[in-house]
């Protein structure tokens, strides 16, 4: 059982703290303990409206996507880290949020999700969730679910795949597409060989090793 002690002892941790790293803490029953002040700006949601509650009561499916799956991926990794007690990429996954502005509307959103387990010993009791908002460079396409760019980022992620084959493909998209995002926004234009570039220093501090050679 997640205790309100160790709630308060995530919270108060320097990592999860952090400004720009979402962090969302759930229990065994998906129920919202903690979320980060980061979560809050790229959900647009107040930590006072989602503590306590179930995770896909405050982020429903949109009802307008007859495609979504983001529910049924989200909790499908939420199931393996809670069973399995490790953690859990899902690469790049779009997940429409309910608009805070206009109740009723949702608000168009891509994600890369990792779910990691909170352990008690060696049960695991929570899963913490880290989504970074990738919704930048994935941007929708009119009157089709396509998405160029991503398909452009696949690629590139099988290549960069290659030079660490210990690490999960998912893992190595989620890290590529993170990494694209933040070089558009700090130097205001995409630049996808930059992007891979930094993709790859990250990678190298995942895997604990440097990026094999081609």
């Amino acid at each position: 059982m997640l205790s309100a002690d160790r709630v308060s002892a995530i919270e108060e941790s320097a990592w999860f703290q952090s400004k720009w790293a979402p962090y969302l803490l759930c229990d065994a029953d998906w129920r919202i303990r903690a979320v980060n002040v980061a979560c809050e700006r790229v959900s647009g949601h107040p930590r006072e409206s989602l503590l306590g509650r179930e995770l896909f009561d405050a982020f429903p499916e949109n009802p307008a996507d007859p495609e979504a799956d983001g529910v049924a991926n989200v909790s499908a990794s939420l199931e393996f880290v809670l069973r399995r007690g490790v953690r859990h990429w899902l690469g790049v996954q779009r997940y429409d949020i309910p608009d805070p502005q206009n109740p009723g509307e949702f608000v168009y959103k891509v994600w890369t999700p990792m779910n990691s387990p909170i352990k008690e010993g060696k049960k695991t009791i929570a899963v913490l969730q880290h989504a970074q908002d990738v919704t930048r460079v994935v941007p929708p396409t009119p009157a089709e679910r396509a998405y160029p760019k991503l398909f452009e980022l696949r690629r590139a992620a099988e290549v960069l795949s290659r030079q660490f084959p210990d690490l999960p493909s998912e893992a190595v998209l989620s890290v590529l597409t993170h990494s694209h995002s933040v070089i558009a926004e700090s130097a205001g234009i995409e630049d996808l060989e930059r992007a891979e570039a930094l993709a790859k220093l990250r990678l190298e501090t995942h895997a604990g090793h440097p990026a094999k050679e081609l």
